[in-house]
């Protein structure tokens, strides 16, 4: 033994896998999954002479499973060297562990991660099955479980899918959405959650825990070195400060490389590079054996990385299935750089403004420059940045019969992105969303300790997040002939006759280097109070139920401002609902209309001096104002609305509830079925301007599943078969336009009702499929992992559905989804894994492993478009190593093997798969 680990005190010398077991089963006999809790002295004591028998394997194989350690309580969990022929089944053991809990989990080891460089939320989601990460930048994508959860840049609405870090819930997913490190398990949890603590979550939750500070001294680090420039360096390092007082944890990342894509118009950027640091250092503070404090800090700083603008465009199909043009008044790119038809037959070319403009040498084409795969030519280069740090105090008291833990937490993130339309042309600027966002949270948790027939838990959880969403629009000197109709663009440009310089002059003034923004202020307050209980009737039958009140506070403030007028401050409108532009008012033809204040004339007279030379506005010809009425309709349409402050208030008592009973067969065999009910909190939303409240989305979820331990206990196989039906499932619908709508009227327009993409309610949504986990390891120096879902959730209501772009040809408003399965979802998906170990070279160990992540033939597109379809498809990432005695190791790691690259045939554009095949070299070690 060596002499750091003589010096712990008699209950801090539990050996390391034995003690992290038991944190499992003192976890698991409430019923509770959260990574805060810590078993006490008495539980370790309880449950060690179980827990010898439970670690030795039947068949003489040696068996380690790096499990989540106790704070303050015992040694860290290392992985220390096999004797050489054994093998490591990795969370085999967790598995095994959770046969009593009568839940749907899924658990994958922070080694099963590390061997193939899985450290973000799209590789660890391909290690398990039910589970999609639907990518998009580091503010949009989400989570989804049983095809339930499917969002993007929503901060208004709960995630479906809770994120749950050290025991700390996220109340916003794209706060996980970065490189994890030192993880010691994820636990996967499906179905509605909220009384075990936390907060709440409709359809799972996603625990991520990191390794904890301990009294045993630890270093290991880790460098791979890869194609496009990648470097990714790994420490982890800690221990005693104070023997049997202080210890302490640090962790460090930079994950650094260049994207596989590049901007043609300046190789110098690439979009998905990666360019991060960060850092996060534990103290474990244990002053007597009944009370134990851990204090947590990390940090990500700002830093850059072009993950906007991976877009590839194509040609729009010419006509719908009706036989009728799909842009017969030329609005798309092709229209604008190449030219249209119109439904006379007659062929409109593209705008001159655009033609024959030199880049990189020369001249820009819609054929050349624009459409097909690999075509990226844009000039904002800005991409995003982003930062994300936070902190927690964890405490834990020893009660004479119970543990009583408090988690204090608080984080901030924030988002900054400069957006482009794809092309080198000065048309969007400084554009872009933004979020500042912070959450401080409180929770204190009281447990039963276990060997009663009556466990429990029971706690009081609060969250307060602070969250302001900008959204910017800034245009350049190329926006005005851009965003023109091409009404405005033939009386600017075309037909402009004597009058082209000035309307070509009134192009360029209407938009450069105006910008608006608009922020949504976001402030929530949620409190719960939740238990949790399980009693053991018998030795062969539970029952566990659970409970949960939440009390949701929200309101939302929007404010949309003109923050900059640029270069035609004096074609602004009078007035946008309310707000003040200071604009002259005309006629839709151009003429001054009556009323107009002296400074308001004066006003028109210098748009007529500074554009015709005339005297006075007046003295404009007609074809002279109609073009003074187009630049202003065509500023206007770009300022949109304008909204000089309106709230919305949203607050409501949700339940959350679940009941669960099971049988024990036999030591290797228990079924249970469980009814799981959540209400996932509505939303305060304005629509521009408009209160349109979201209504909470309600969950009925039913399973029914086995837990095994077979072959002599080589095989762990859990299954189960679900069904969700939820009502008023929240979604992207479409909804009427009021300040459209009401232009459109004013403007005498046919048809005049618009319509616009907001967040909403889906009448009802059913998911209802079979899960399945298994871990093999029945063959000496190999285990298997392997996870499968059948998937059927479907939308048994949505009459009201926006139409896919294929069908923008029918005069009906909505389309009728009732039926359809829903966005992004796949019927089958799956992971296989497996892991092989054998002795060479008399002291030398050599591995391989592989992951395999399959997904079948899914649906990519909010409105179900025929286009949107991804084919089937399988990503393996795969890692070849040799490890010595001592625990150095040097691995090949090949990530999409494969080269995958399947999408979507698309209408007018898609995102590739941002990682192609990679190929690294990685070497690790202990100091």
């Amino acid at each position: 033994m060596s002499k750091a680990h003589k010096a712990l005190p008699n209950h801090f010398r539990a050996a390391p896998l034995a003690a992290a077991v038991v944190t499992a089963l003192g976890l698991l006999s409430s019923g509770t999954l959260h990574a805060a809790d810590t078993p006490t002295i008495a539980e370790l004591q309880a449950e060690i002479a179980r827990l010898k028998q439970a670690l030795a394997a039947k068949d003489g194989t040696i068996v380690s499973a790096p499990q989540p350690e106790p704070v303050a309580i015992s040694a860290p969990v290392e992985e220390e060297p096999q004797a050489l022929g054994a093998v490591t089944v990795r969370a085999k053991r967790k598995i095994e562990l959770l046969k009593d809990v009568p839940l749907s989990v899924s658990v994958v080891s922070g080694a099963e991660l590390d061997r193939e460089l899985a450290q973000d939320l799209s590789a660890i989601t391909k290690r398990g099955a039910g589970i999609q990460f639907n990518q998009n930048n580091t503010r949009g994508a989400s989570l989804s479980i049983r095809g339930l959860g499917k969002r993007s840049f929503t901060e208004t609405q709960d995630p479906s899918v809770g994120m749950v870090v050290d025991g700390v819930s996220y109340g916003l997913s794209q706060l996980a959405n970065f490189d994890f490190y030192d993880i010691d398990s994820v636990d996967v949890t499906r179905g509605p959650q909220g009384t075990l603590g936390g907060k709440g979550a409709s359809s799972g939750v996603v625990s991520i825990n990191t390794k904890r500070p301990s009294f045993y001294p630890s270093a290991d680090y880790q460098i791979t070195y890869g194609q496009r420039d990648t470097l990714i360096a790994k420490a982890n390092l800690g221990g005693p400060i104070i023997e049997d007082l202080l210890a302490w944890r640090s962790s460090f990342l930079v994950d650094r490389s260049r994207g596989y894509y590049v901007n043609n118009f300046d190789s110098n950027y690439s979009l998905y590079n990666k360019n991060r640091v960060s850092g996060r250092t534990q103290f474990l503070f244990t002053p007597s054996a009944d009370f134990n404090a851990r204090v947590s800090f990390d940090l990500e700083p700002h830093a850059p990385q072009v993950q906007n603008g991976l877009t590839f465009y194509k040609d729009q199909p010419d006509r719908f299935a009706d036989g009728s043009l799909t842009d017969p008044s030329g609005t798309t790119a092709r229209a604008k750089l190449a030219g249209y038809t119109a439904a006379t037959g007659a062929f409109t070319p593209g705008r001159a403004w655009f033609a024959g403009r030199d880049f990189n040498g020369s001249p820009y084409t819609y054929d050349k420059n624009y459409i097909g795969d690999n075509n990226l030519n844009f000039n904002e280069n800005q991409g995003q940045t982003v930062h994300n740090k936070g902190g927690q105090i964890d405490l834990t008291w020893n009660l004479a019969n119970h543990t009583l833990s408090s988690v204090t937490a608080t984080r901030k993130y924030t988002f900054d992105a400069h957006n482009d339309e794809g092309t080198p042309f000065d048309i969007n600027r400084n554009g872009g969303g933004g979020v500042d966002y912070q959450q401080f949270s409180q929770e204190l948790k009281l447990k039963s300790k276990p060997g009663g027939s009556f466990d429990y838990v029971a706690g009081l959880f609060y969250l307060k997040t602070e969250d302001d969403i900008a959204a910017k629009t800034g245009w350049g000197s190329d926006a005005g002939a851009w965003f023109a109709t091409t009404a405005q663009y033939n009386t600017l440009d075309r037909l402009a006759g004597a009058n082209r310089g000035a309307g070509l002059a009134l192009l360029k003034d209407t938009l450069d280097d105006a910008v608006t923004r608009g922020d949504t202020i976001v402030n929530t307050k949620s409190t719960a109070i939740y238990g949790n209980a399980t009693w053991r009737a018998t030795d062969a039958i539970s029952l566990n139920g659970g409970l949960r009140l939440t009390h949701e506070n929200r309101t939302t403030t929007d404010v949309k401002l003109l923050t900059a007028n640029g270069a035609g401050a004096a074609l602004n409108p009078v007035a946008v609902r309310g707000v003040s532009l200071g604009g002259f008012n005309s006629t839709a033809t151009g003429a001054l209309a009556a009323g107009n204040s002296a400074a308001q004339a004066a006003l028109a007279d210098a748009v007529a001096s500074r554009y015709f030379g005339a005297a006075s506005y007046g003295a404009l010809t007609a074809a002279q104002q109609a073009q003074v009425a187009a630049a202003k309709a065509l500023r206007a349409g770009q300022i949109g609305q304008l909204i000089g402050g309106i709230t919305s208030h949203y607050d409501d008592n949700l339940v959350t509830a679940t009941l669960a009973p099971s049988y024990r067969f036999n030591d290797n065999i228990t079924g249970y079925t469980s009814w799981q009910y959540g209400e996932k909190s509505g939303s305060a939303l304005n629509v521009n301007g408009l209160s349109a409240n979201v209504r909470p989305e309600k969950t009925n979820a039913f399973e029914v599943g086995l837990k095994s331990s077979l072959l002599n206990n080589t095989l762990i196989l859990n299954a189960d078969l679900f069904q969700m039906n939820i009502r008023d499932y929240q979604s992207t619908v479409r909804v009427v336009d009021d300040f459209t709508t009401q232009t459109n009227i004013a403007n005498g327009q046919a048809n005049p009702t618009a319509y616009v993409t907001a967040q909403g309610n889906v009448p009802k949504v059913r998911a209802r499929g079979l899960e399945l986990d298994a871990v093999y390891s029945g063959i000496q120096n190999l285990s298997i992992r392997v996870a499968g879902a059948y998937t059927d959730a479907r939308y048994i209501s949505f009459p009201l559905a926006a139409k896919p772009d294929e069908q923008a040809y029918l005069t009906a408003p909505y389309v009728d989804q009732s039926g359809l399965t829903l966005p992004g979802v796949a019927k089958w998906t799956g992971n296989v894994g497996a892991e092989y170990r054998i002795p060479v070279w008399a002291n030398k160990q050599f591995h391989a492993s592989f992951n395999t992540a399959f997904t079948s033939r899914y649906n990519n597109t909010d409105t179900l478009s025929d286009y949107g379809y991804v084919p089937g498809n399988a990503i393996t990432d795969i890692a070849i190593g040799l490890t010595t005695k001592a625990g150095f190791d040097v691995s090949l790691i090949v990530k999409n093997a494969t080269d995958n690259r399947k999408h979507e045939p698309a209408w007018t554009s898609y995102s590739p798969n941002p990682y192609p095949r990679w190929f690294g070299l990685s070497f690790s070690g202990k100091l």
